[in-house]
């Protein structure tokens, strides 16, 4: 039924969650026995089904093969749910995503000017939206949504606001035509450009910082 790559695969996978789920046990943090029974009903499957006789019956390879890497997602996962200081660095990350993206429709909606943003910021919405309750979730497809809303436009607003807030504060001249558009004080306007500067300078470190951690942290979603 499986070819001699294939079986060596799934060696290496099923190894790969018996050594996890066994430092999982020595070093758990936390009492949760009924998702403990979950995994071991679920080894226990994967157990009873690796013969070519209950492959067969059970759909073919394709289907004894997505259960034997879900065997594997769940051992590396469950740290998550056995030690407490995993899923509080996860949070903070989380954290980080949702104020660096508040950051990003605050810049976009109001702060930083550009109608064409302003655009792009709205079309994200649905998908920044759902990233954001599917990472709270734990949820795989929340990881895909935010690696592919963080990229652009977030950090291009983010670097072009603070670049832009940067040489705006060098040139008077700036200034006082912002000034004149806002239709207030030089002063305001400083007081303007200093604001957007920052909160561009803070979008760009809470996103990059959470891109970086749910890498670190890709293995907790499912």
């Amino acid at each position: 039924m499986l070819s001699e790559k294939e079986k060596e695969a799934v060696k290496t996978k099923l190894k790969n969650a018996a050594a996890n789920f066994k430092k999982l046990a020595e070093e758990s943090e936390k009492d949760n026995e009924e998702l403990a029974e979950f995994f071991r009903k679920k080894a226990k499957e994967v157990k009873l089904a690796s013969i070519d006789k209950k492959i067969e019956e059970m759909g073919g390879k394709k289907e004894y093969l997505k259960m034997v890497n879900r065997i594997e997602l769940y051992s590396r996962s469950a740290e998550y749910d056995f030690k407490p200081e995993k899923l509080a660095e996860l949070k903070k990350v989380y954290r980080k995503y949702i104020f660096g993206m508040t950051s990003f429709f605050i810049l976009t909606g109001g702060i930083y000017l550009n109608q064409f943003l302003a655009v792009t910021a709205l079309i994200l919405a649905i998908p920044i939206i759902l990233s954001m309750l599917a990472l709270q979730r734990r949820g795989y497809l929340g990881l895909l949504l935010a690696y592919s809303a963080i990229p652009i436009p977030p950090l291009i607003v983010g670097a072009m606001a603070a670049s832009y807030g940067i040489r705006a504060l060098n040139d008077p001249a700036k200034i006082a035509e912002i000034a004149g558009h806002l239709n207030k004080s030089t002063t305001f306007a400083q007081g303007y450009l200093v604001v957007l500067t920052l909160l561009a300078a803070v979008e760009l470190y809470l996103l990059i910082s959470a891109a970086v951690g749910l890498y670190k942290h890709r293995h907790a979603f499912l």
